[in-house]
């Protein structure tokens, strides 16, 4: 499965230069915002079982049109927390996954991984991510992996999924609120 996302969360994910990973604007070349026909190459390159992370729109205007597009082409679409170091984080993450090649299990997987970055688990140790520092769950993929698979939940506003007190990487609700 090839992820998609903005070049600064995939420079923050450190995965510029990673195969699987197809970032917009493409790899190496910065756009102060990106324009629908280069969202739509990106798109057709990375295929139809595409992975779609974005940033709200409000958080990152200049590549609002990779979120828009993506759903209207009927990509899978997961709402990345608007910091980037936490959207960073998640996004390594799901790359780190996505080598295991099994969609399925990577998309419940990715689903948790956006809201731990949205929020700090009480019942997981933290420990400092990258250059800002970004805290994160001090456990192994592997074992955060197995984490996720029991802490997703279904969302019962969208029929998505996530972890539970976070918001829902599909629709934005609480995933408790509903």
């Amino acid at each position: 499965m090839t992820l998609v996302m903005s070049h600064d969360v995939a420079e923050a994910a450190g995965l510029v230069d990673t195969h699987g990973v197809r970032a917009t604007p493409p790899l190496g070349r910065r756009a102060s915002r990106i324009g629908a026909e280069a969202v739509m190459d990106v798109l057709d390159a990375a295929g139809h079982e595409a992975l779609v992370l974005a940033r709200p729109p409000w958080a990152d205007p200049a590549m609002a049109p990779l979120a828009a597009i993506g759903i209207v082409l009927g990509r899978e679409l997961l709402w990345l927390p608007p910091e980037v170091p936490a959207a960073g984080w998640a996004a390594a993450l799901i790359a780190a996954w996505s080598r295991d090649g099994d969609p399925d299990d990577l998309l419940r997987r990715a689903q948790v991984a956006v809201g731990l970055a949205s929020m700090s688990p009480a019942n997981l140790p933290l420990r400092p991510w990258g250059e800002d520092g970004v805290l994160v769950p001090a456990v192994g993929s592997e074992a955060l992996a197995r984490w996720c698979h029991c802490a997703w939940r279904p969302c019962r506003w969208c029929g998505s999924g996530g972890a539970g007190r976070a918001p829902c990487p599909s629709c934005g609700e609480r995933m408790d609120s509903v």
